[in-house]
């Protein structure tokens, strides 16, 4: 969640965070007796001052305040009592989270939901949230709101006249895509993904009611019997990567400082909503079954005899992966790519294309990299860069095992700068915006679930085109 953007909604693929404090030392909360547990009992929003107060208790003589994951600025603080800045105009009406903390200890950290101006309650939300009276516990979904909804047109619906000659849209669309085929892609996927977002929002609704109606239950009470089976306490990675996805939203507060907040939020929310999907998840096997028949788009990737690929051409599903080696987020996707292949075998083809990213320094590597492929030694190379122990480039080519001095010449001569500017461009063609992005069969791919293992992501992808290509007998 984008700080300040409006209350916390479904899971989705991005996460919120929210901020805390730990002590930086023996003077981080001096005479504070850190036996005494932290309490929130309140917190009373002024809109016109920009102002929200505090009351509770141990406090402490310097508390780390959060609003949905933005440090606040306190401007007066004592052992039960704060006052801390709202930029009440940057915030819209809603309800957000409040975290108050003075160090590292869990019950130093206390929380609690809070709404700031007034909302109106909405019948329909375009988020990929249910409706509030669909919400879990309602005893029966209310009847869904009939709206007149504009037509998406395609195909050979006319879309002009010029004298005798009739344009239809589809004509309209082809050169579109010709000319700006980024622009387009990214307008049909943004309209399959807000469909599939709320086809994912029906289908766990639908289960969930029917799932409580076989035990006679209501929904709230499944949910709660069943996600505290499933959750799994977050590992300190989870809560290294929420604070880097903030970003510049930290407003300088460190790792540490954030930390205890960070935890907090993951225990709040991220938990019971991954321990949700994981149940919605087995629904799908065991309960009513489920069809998923929205097609998504896909493109046609080109094909070539120096693609990089692991695994046959024949594979039913292939997996195109535009990486940049100093990418962390690719490094983490790359070291699951033994273990897909191992799993499905050559049902699965595994191709690489350079999209580097972070300037210089991903440029030498791509380029470093196409040196390593003209010695046949690519994935070798690829596999020290991306791994615990790569190195620099030319460090990484003696780990590989490569000819250092054919290797250095190519490097310092750039004998692939061409290749990796033509695949930036194809990467470029394909509207491809993020790194890594991963296309399957053509289809972009969403990107992968907070806290997902990289394996576990990829196995899905897999399963899903598996299950596609079956039903659908064509790949």
């Amino acid at each position: 969640m984008v700080p300040f953007v409006g209350p916390r909604r479904a899971v989705t693929l991005r996460v919120s965070i929210l901020a805390g404090l730990l002590a930086s030392g023996p003077a981080a909360d001096a005479g504070q007796p850190q036996a005494q547990p932290l309490l929130v009992t309140s917190a009373v929003p002024d809109a016109a001052a920009g102002t929200v107060t505090i009351s509770g208790a141990n406090f402490g003589t310097r508390p780390f305040v959060t609003l949905d994951l933005v440090p606040l600025d306190i401007r007066g603080a004592l052992d039960t009592v704060i006052l801390a800045a709202v930029p009440a105009r940057a915030i819209p009406p809603g309800e957000y989270l409040l975290t108050v903390s003075r160090g590292p200890d869990p019950a130093h950290t206390a929380t609690l939901r809070i709404t700031v101006g007034t909302t109106e309650p909405a019948s329909v939300q375009l988020d990929g949230g249910l409706p509030s009276s669909t919400q879990p516990g309602s005893p029966e979904p209310a009847a869904r709101t009939t709206v007149d909804l504009p037509p998406v047109v395609a195909g050979d619906t006319t879309a002009l006249k010029i004298g005798e000659r009739v344009v239809s849209v589809n004509e309209i669309d082809l050169e579109w895509y010709r000319s700006d085929p980024a622009g387009y892609l990214g307008v049909v996927r943004r309209l399959y993904d807000g469909r599939r977002r709320i086809a994912n929002s029906i289908i766990t609704e639908e289960l969930l009611a029917l799932e409580a109606k076989s035990r006679a239950v209501g929904v709230e009470a499944l949910l709660k019997e069943e996600v505290s089976k499933r959750a799994v306490s977050m590992p300190e990675s989870a809560v290294i990567s929420l604070y880097q996805s903030l970003g510049t939203g930290t407003r300088g507060a460190t790792l540490d400082q954030m930390r205890p907040a960070l935890r907090a939020w993951l225990e709040r929310f991220t938990e019971p909503d991954l321990a949700k999907m994981n149940f919605v998840e087995e629904l799908k096997k065991v309960s009513t079954r489920v069809d998923i028949l929205l097609e998504p788009p896909r493109i046609e990737i080109d094909r070539t005899a120096g693609d990089i690929a692991l695994g046959p051409n024949s594979a039913t599903v292939d997996i195109v992966v535009f990486g940049d080696f100093r990418n962390a987020e690719y490094a983490r996707l790359a070291q699951a790519f033994p273990k897909v292949r191992e799993a499905f075998g050559d049902r699965v083809r595994i191709v690489f294309k350079n999209r580097p990213a972070l300037g210089p320094d991903s440029l030498a590597a791509a380029e470093a990299s196409l040196c390593a492929n003209a010695q046949h030694r690519f994935w070798p190379y690829h596999d020290v860069l991306v791994g615990a122990s790569g190195g620099g480039i030319r460090e990484s080519a003696a780990k590989a095992g490569l000819d250092s001095a054919a290797f250095s010449n190519c490097v310092e001569h750039r004998d692939f700068r061409d290749a990796v500017a033509t695949a930036i461009a194809e990467a470029d063609r394909y509207g491809i915006e993020t790194v890594p992005s991963v296309i399957v069969n053509g289809r972009l791919a969403p990107s992968p679930p907070p806290f997902l293992a990289a394996y576990e992501y990829l196995k899905l992808l897999v399963e899903e085109e598996l299950a596609f290509v079956a039903a659908s007998g064509r790949r």
